[in-house]
């Protein structure tokens, strides 16, 4: 403090000395109370002060210890609200510090901020040097954080829009090569409105892949069910969809109903036409023996042709091979027995002029027609 050392007029050299000197002592412990922050006690002797100042008239004195005192309450006052705000504060200062070193800048600086809503509107907050420069701390990490959330939010809105073309086009494969380039970047970010946005495509996505699949997977199976029905192998048909209904029904899945239930009428209604034609294979067979029997070799082959023909649309290929030598062996029959027939004709032919030659004496004649008999039965029998 400048002390105002002319002294005022009335006032003794010696006593003004001895006043000085006094004033200059208290101003020293003054002093050393401002400095440990014992505003009060440097109030009392900045008082005790202004009164000795006072009675010896010096005014000057007087008025700065006034402006001392004034000011030793104004810091008191700051002293007294930031031992109010003290505890808080630095447990505001290690929860940050903590939160941020965690990387949790968006919870950090939410604690500051309702720290200075809650006492910003009784206390000048700036006015503590610490707490200032904490809050600028604070914006600094803050404007950094928000600067870096967006330009991570640039880069995934092109990301979102591919996303949502792919997904509405279905090319599930594209969506999910888009949704894995978004996951990196969303490992650096912690906005949480984004965050939960893309949380809900990924979910969207995984609900339509699942389906996807699940289509894909019972399309195979109906395809797999159409070439055993086409191969006539009912039972393994009948199998692989008894065994999907069955999943479909545990899973709650109800919209492959009607496609389920026509692929099953489809096998239903192909085994009933195929033991159709069994019955009538085996009633073809039964009615081939039957014109055998009778020697009704043609009409055994027009119902051994009928039998390939139904062998054929149902793939009975082994059949069409049987019957086929079974017809092939009809026809030798059918030939030989013609060949016997024309020789049995020719012999009596040849015979009824033999004995004619015989009974008007021409008994070469006749003797070289029973040669040509024999000869014709020796060369012409049928194996």
């Amino acid at each position: 403090m400048i002390i105002n050392t002319n002294p005022d007029e009335g006032v003794d050299n010696k006593k003004k000395l001895e006043v000085l000197s006094k004033i200059d002592e208290l101003k020293v412990i003054a002093n050393n109370h401002y400095l440990m922050n014992n505003f009060d006690e440097a109030i009392k002797i900045a008082e005790e002060i202004m009164d000795i100042a006072e009675q010896a008239k010096l005014y000057s004195v007087v008025r700065e210890e006034g402006e001392y005192i004034a000011n030793l309450y104004k810091q008191a006052k700051d002293e007294h609200n930031y031992l109010v705000i003290r505890d808080d504060f630095e447990s505001l200062e290690e929860q940050f510090d903590e939160l941020v070193g965690k990387g949790n800048i968006e919870e950090a600086h939410d604690l500051v901020q309702t720290f200075k809503q809650y006492y910003e509107k009784n206390i000048d907050l700036n006015s503590f040097a610490n707490v200032t420069e904490f809050l600028s701390r604070d914006s600094s990490i803050w404007d950094k954080f928000n600067t870096r959330e967006q330009n991570i939010i640039r880069q995934l809105e092109p990301l979102e829009i591919q996303f949502t073309s792919y997904i509405n086009t279905n090319n599930l494969s594209l969506a999910g090569e888009t949704l894995e380039k978004a996951k990196v970047l969303l490992k650096k970010l912690t906005n949480i409105g984004v965050r939960k946005m893309w949380e809900t495509s990924g979910i969207m996505f995984l609900e339509l892949r699942k389906k996807y699949v699940l289509n894909e997977n019972i399309e195979n199976n109906l395809n797999e069910v159409s070439r055993l029905t086409e191969n006539y192998e009912f039972d393994k048909a009948k199998k692989i969809l008894d065994s999907k209904i069955e999943f479909l029904e545990n899973m709650g899945l109800t919209e492959y109903n009607q496609k389920i239930k026509a692929k099953k009428k489809y096998i239903l209604d192909a085994e009933s036409k195929y033991l159709k034609l069994q019955e009538d294979l085996l009633s073809l067979e039964v009615l081939i023996k039957d014109n055998i029997a009778h020697n009704h070799f043609k009409q055994a082959i027009n119902n051994i042709n009928q039998i390939i023909k139904i062998s054929r649309f149902i793939g009975k290929n082994k059949s069409i091979e049987r019957f086929n030598e079974y017809i092939d062996m009809i026809e030798e029959k059918i030939r030989l027995g013609a060949e016997t027939e024309m020789i049995a004709n020719r012999v009596k032919d040849l015979n009824s002029q033999a004995i004619i030659a015989l009974k008007v004496e021409e008994y070469d004649n006749s003797l070289l027609i029973f040669k040509e008999i024999i000869e014709l039965i020796k060369t012409k029998k049928p194996q």
